[in-house]
Formats: structure tokens, C-alpha cells, sequence
């Protein structure tokens, strides 16, 4: 039902922007349905498809009761929507509001998509680089880690001294840590080989299984690991991430192109026109 909800307040609001539902009787359209006074058109169905695409599972063509789902879809839309017009939330001020910052979004957004995105490009040599320069964005492995954290320096080094004479860190870590992992015996779950922080990298890359750190320094006090396993991928499983890294590396170089090349262009647009910035009036 909540999501339901959320559905036709999206496409309320869209509908309200586009004209979307709007009276379309002399319309030359292909007419999938009529409400009241209203039209559904051919046109606003490929509409609504088109936005469901990306999350249309298993892909290709939509099946003909899909289609009568989002036809059914599209009638309920217009039937809220002609009933919030009648109550006039359209005409509320904080409606308004909302609607100019949805059309903002949506007109930078078709900016971004038809002016800038196409002349966006990464190339497979950036990629490689990216790729040379950064090789933890495909770890070669998964780590098992549990660990015991304190505020203190000598509360770490007398725990430390336990656990050197056979104490059992699981025990510890339940009752010394003040780290939310203390409530699952210190365990912090498997993490990416690479994907902690360098100093924490460092410390794990040298301990065997079933092996705990000394003492180490961190923002919240000082933490003792212990790694409980380590897994190495096959090659065929880094070569199988290798391909969805690079894509997501191509998605967020993209992004940063993007990002410049707007940058660039609002500096351009400040030639011509007047900005005038009251910032000294936020409180």
C-alpha cells in the first residue's frame, strides 16, 4: 500500500508538470482510455514505460497483462490527480513550491541528459589507469574480522597482555569492548581485502588465521583485531568483478565530467548574467 501511495503521488506530481492526463478530446492520439472529461493516450503510456524500463526485470518486450497493469496504473493516476485538483492542492502554496522545484530538477536534469552527456566520454585507456592506479577496487579477497575497542591506552595493553597468556577474545570482546560488534562477540562481519583503511590494511595484511593484533590507534580509542579467516578469490571471480568495477569506474569518471563540464558552463552563463548573492542574510 505505501508503495502504492508513493506511486501516485510521483505520478501525480508529473503529471501535473506535463499536462499529463489533460483534456485531449480533439487529439489525434491513439486513445487507451477516457476519465470523465480526460484522455489516456498512446503517447502516455510509452511514457510510463519508458520511465519503468530500467526496472523491468528480465528485460525485453512487456508481457500484454503487464501492460493492462500499467494502463490501470495510469487511470488510477488521472483519478487521484482530477480529485486533488477538485480539493485545489494544486492552487496551495506549498504545492507550488514543490512543483517549481520538480520542474528545476527535471529541466536541469534533460539539460544534462541532451545538452552535455553526449559529448561525455571515457576511454578505455583512462579506464586502465584508473584501474593501474587504484588495484584495491577489485579485491582479491574477503577477511573475517572480530575486534575489541576501548577508549584507552592502557585498558588496549592490559586486554592485550589477556589475550597473549590464551584469554579468550570472543569473551573479551563481549565484555571489555564498548564497539556495537560486542554484542555479536566482537565480530565485525567479512570485508573486502583493500577496503579498510590503510593503517588497519596494513596491521591485517600481516596476521594469520586465528592470529589478533596489538593495540591499534583510531578516532574512537584503540582497537585490537583478530582475523577468524581469510578467503582468496579464484581468477575467475576477480576477472567476473574486474568487468563490473570498470563500469562503475566509466559511471562515476562520467560523472565527473559531467560535473566539470557544468561547472564550466555556469561560469560561462555568470558572464551574462547578473547573480547577486545575499548569503549574509541566512541565519
Amino acid at each position: 500500500m505505501k508503495k502504492m501511495i508513493l506511486q501516485w503521488v510521483t505520478f501525480a506530481m508529473i503529471i501535473g508538470l506535463c499536462g499529463f492526463g489533460a483534456s485531449k478530446l480533439f487529439s489525434e492520439e491513439k486513445i487507451l482510455a477516457r476519465v470523465g472529461e480526460r484522455v489516456v493516450t498512446q503517447s502516455d503510456f510509452d511514457e510510463l514505460l519508458k520511465r519503468y524500463e530500467p526496472f523491468h526485470q528480465g528485460g525485453g518486450p512487456y508481457s500484454l497483462n503487464e501492460k493492462k497493469r500499467f494502463l490501470d496504473s495510469l487511470i488510477k493516476n488521472t483519478i487521484i490527480v482530477m480529485e486533488a485538483e477538485k480539493e485545489k492542492i494544486n492552487e496551495r502554496p506549498e504545492f507550488q513550491s514543490k512543483l517549481k522545484m520538480l520542474k528545476n530538477d527535471l529541466l536541469i536534469n534533460e539539460y544534462v541528459t541532451t545538452k552535455i552527456t553526449p559529448s561525455i566520454s571515457v576511454t578505455d585507456e583512462e579506464v586502465d589507469e584508473l584501474m593501474r592506479m587504484n588495484p584495491n577496487l577489485v579485491p582479491k579477497g574477503t577477511l573475517t574480522l572480530k575486534e575489541i575497542l576501548v577508549k584507552t591506552e592502557k585498558e588496549a595493553e592490559e586486554i592485550y597482555q589477556d589475550l597473549k597468556k590464551g584469554a579468550d577474545f570472543s569473551k573479551l570482546a563481549t565484555e571489555k569492548s564498548i564497539a556495537q560488534s560486542k554484542t555479536n562477540e566482537g565480530l565485525i562481519g567479512t570485508v573486502s581485502i583493500g577496503q579498510l583503511s590503510p593503517n588497519l590494511e596494513t596491521v591485517v595484511s600481516n596476521l594469520k588465521e586465528r592470529e589478533f593484533s596489538k593495540p591499534i590507534k583510531s578516532d574512537e580509542g584503540f582497537r585490537i583485531l583478530y582475523l577468524v579467516s581469510r578467503k582468496e578469490r579464484s581468477p575467475e571471480e576477480i576477472k567476473g568483478l574486474e568487468g563490473k568495477v570498470r563500469d562503475k569506474v566509466i559511471q562515476l569518471e562520467k560523472n565527473k565530467k559531467i560535473e566539470a563540464v557544468m561547472e564550466k558552463k555556469v561560469e560561462e552563463l555568470k558572464k551574462q548574467i547578473k547573480v547577486e548573492n545575499y548569503s549574509d542574510q541566512l541565519k
